[in-house]
């Protein structure tokens, strides 16, 4: 029989430190979707999975905080990434700056623009992280092309992995694929891709494609 996850197991850590180009500079979380911010969907997503859920962002922090505490009173709160990070370094300075104040095995990371996550997310992924004693475990899915995507950024990633992301920081390491796949890791499969979606784009957040 599968080993079940506690909640007390993991953190969930949301990602919302971007500059957010590709919405023209606006902060992805906080734009009104479908009746809520983006990040209040993911929010929502997590809280049923992790123990405790913070929000890593590097602006709006007083936005953030309310929409965690409205969501979940004193189970977590938002972190800029750490000072000694090169924030030009992307998402791989958020999941640093988790894999340092996590107090949990498992950190679980989703970006703020993931409104549509599974709720089988974290159990499926620790699932197979054990069975393949994996420290990374990755959402993959196949669209309607037959293309098969990995989620980079929506990993259950073990504590354990903070000296290889420290190392690979140091030497300039921003693509967070590119370090995944330098540690022990298991693609997991997901049937629905639009589990998965990114709204990243004004185009997708308005559904105009």
């Amino acid at each position: 029989m599968a080993e079940h996850l506690p909640q007390s197991e993991v953190t969930g850590w949301l990602l919302a430190g971007g500059e957010g180009r590709r919405m023209g500079g606006a902060n992805k979380g906080l734009q009104p979707y479908q009746g809520q911010t983006l990040a209040s969907w993911v929010i929502r997503a997590l809280l049923a999975q992790v123990g405790t859920l913070h929000i890593n962002a590097n602006r709006d922090l007083v936005r953030y905080a309310t929409l965690l505490e409205n969501a979940a009173p004193a189970k977590g709160q938002v972190w800029p990434d750490s000072p000694d990070i090169n924030a030009s370094l992307g998402p791989l300075a958020g999941i640093l700056t988790g894999l340092r104040q996590v107090a949990t095995p498992w950190l679980m990371v989703a970006a703020c623009d993931t409104p549509a996550l599974p709720s089988t997310l974290v159990h499926h992924l620790h699932q197979q992280a054990l069975a393949h004693h994996a420290d990374i475990a990755v959402p993959v899915t196949c669209d309607a092309n037959g293309e098969t995507r990995h989620h980079w950024t929506c990993a259950l990633i073990h504590a354990r992995t903070r000296a290889s992301l420290e190392a690979a920081l140091a030497q300039g390491e921003r693509r967070v694929g590119q370090w995944i796949k330098s540690n022990d890791w298991i693609g997991v499969s997901f049937d629905d891709p639009a589990a998965f979606i990114n709204i990243n784009t004004p185009e997708t957040l308005h559904g105009t494609v």
